[in-house]
């Protein structure tokens, strides 16, 4: 395997000999099967041209009888004598004296040589027709194998295709080669590295591995969806690594944590989260599922979204991760039907509960009460909900969004900073987005360009 793809111009230039390739396959065939000397066809002797003429004035002296037998081949032609009519009963014709008729005669002449030299131009497209087809239909196909061959060299170049001992690396530019992951194939190394978490399908260690269990769909899903997808505010699959009793997937290490570690700081006391960072990393969100939903085709559903799974890097910007229950809903399908309920209790939407069918807008759902937690300070699973009359947080939101005190819902630690009324908006647009009814919540689009309308 190939550390690093092939370079785009050396692509082009294969393209470009694969296609002169098939134009020299497809002329050098039509020529080959042309002929290279002119088809030479005998007339039959009834359209080969007279010589009476010439006789005639040769031998003007021979009676009228031998001279019309010697013109019997030739119907039209006449002789140049001023000859009167003759007995009926003879066996002599009667010569024509219109002057026209000598043009006639070699007019017929002209069109009967005309017409071999048309049958012969004929057989010669004809069989040059034939020959560029036969060319063409060869040349295709050579290039098509030659195209498919290329392809392949170029997925294993790529890292899409690994061999059984090696790895499948998804980002050449930052792991160059295989042997920076041959660490992996060691337990002692394995041993050695720093847990740091624990996600759906397995547990993230520092610096860049992951281990993950052995559910087989799980990590075929999570691989083949997130292999392939490039967006800023999604977390890259950096290399896949296989191993007898395990899978390892290599995603860049974001020091900054999860959101859910972020908030939980906050409410601790041990970190400070300002209004404008927490509308970064909404405007971040929002703009991965857009990618998702909108962009990509097919579309990915990522069906487990919440805190926990958006992670933030240097820059605080949020990185959609953990795509172990994503699945490619196709263009011409309206849901994804699962066979038991998938996701996290507190972002999984209603309508999902009752039917197992997942859409997007159950990640619209799921978004929404994001959303709500970034301006609440407070999540699902907290103790607070489980001493309100709601025990819910969409439900105690709804409430105090239609009560006179609003801000009640508003994280303490942002109250007099002056954006209240931001805040109040993006608690609106999650009430939207929490909607039991799943046709009334926005698309990913539109609640991306409703924050982009609140300036903080």
């Amino acid at each position: 395997m190939a550390s690093s793809p092939l370079p785009s111009s050396l692509s082009f230039l294969l393209l470009l000999l694969l296609l002169a390739f098939s134009l020299i396959s497809a002329v050098h065939s039509s020529y080959s099967y042309s002929p290279h000397r002119p088809i030479h066809h005998r007339q039959p002797p009834h359209l080969r041209p007279s010589r009476s003429r010439s006789r005639a004035r040769a031998l003007p002296n021979l009676p009228a009888s031998s001279r019309t037998t010697d013109r019997l081949f030739v119907p039209n032609a006449t002789t140049h004598s001023n000859s009167t009519k003759s007995n009926p009963n003879s066996n002599s014709t009667t010569t024509n004296p219109n002057p026209n008729s000598n043009s006639n005669s070699k007019s017929n002449s002209s069109s009967t040589h005309g017409h071999g030299h048309g049958h012969r131009d004929g057989e010669r497209v004809r069989k040059w027709a034939v020959g560029f087809a036969a060319g063409s239909v060869a040349g295709v196909a050579s290039g098509l194998a030659l195209s498919v061959l290329f392809r392949l060299a170029l997925n294993v170049a790529r890292g899409r295709y690994r061999s059984p001992s090696g790895p499948s690396i998804f980002s050449p530019k930052i792991i160059r080669r295989a042997e920076d992951l041959a660490f992996l194939d060691s337990d002692s190394a394995l041993a050695a590295l720093e847990v740091i978490g624990r996600g759906g399908c397995g547990e993230p260690t520092e610096p860049e591995s992951r281990l993950l269990d052995k559910w087989t769909r799980q990590i075929r899903s999570e691989i083949q969806t997130v292999g392939r997808i490039r967006h800023r505010n999604l977390l890259p699959l950096l290399a896949h690594v296989t191993r007898p009793d395990c899978h390892y997937l290599v995603y860049e290490y974001m020091k900054n944590g999860s959101l859910r570690d972020a908030l939980a700081d906050v409410a601790d006391g041990r970190r400070q989260l300002d209004w404008a960072a927490r509308h970064r990393i909404a405007l971040g969100i929002a703009a991965g599922l857009e990618y998702l939903h909108v962009h990509h085709r097919p579309q990915i559903i990522h069906r487990d979204l919440k805190p926990a799974n958006i992670l933030l890097d240097d820059n605080m910007d949020a990185r959609i991760a953990d795509f172990g229950l994503a699945k490619e809903m196709p263009d011409a399908h309206t849901h994804i039907t699962s066979s038991n309920v998938a996701g996290t209790v507190g972002y999984i939407a209603p309508e999902y509960h009752q039917t197992l069918k997942f859409t997007a807008k159950c990640d619209m759902y799921s978004f929404g009460v994001i959303l709500a937690s970034l301006v609440m300070g407070k999540q699902p699973s907290d103790d607070f909900f489980q001493h309100t009359e709601e025990m819910s947080l969409v439900k105690w939101l709804r409430n105090v969004m239609n009560s006179a005190n609003a801000t009640a819902a508003i994280d303490p630690t942002l109250l007099g900073n002056g954006f209240e009324d931001q805040m109040l908006l993006v608690l609106r647009i999650a009430c939207f987005c929490t909607a039991d009814n799943p046709k009334e919540r926005p698309s990913s689009k539109d609640v991306r360009a409703m924050l982009l309308q609140i300036k903080h």
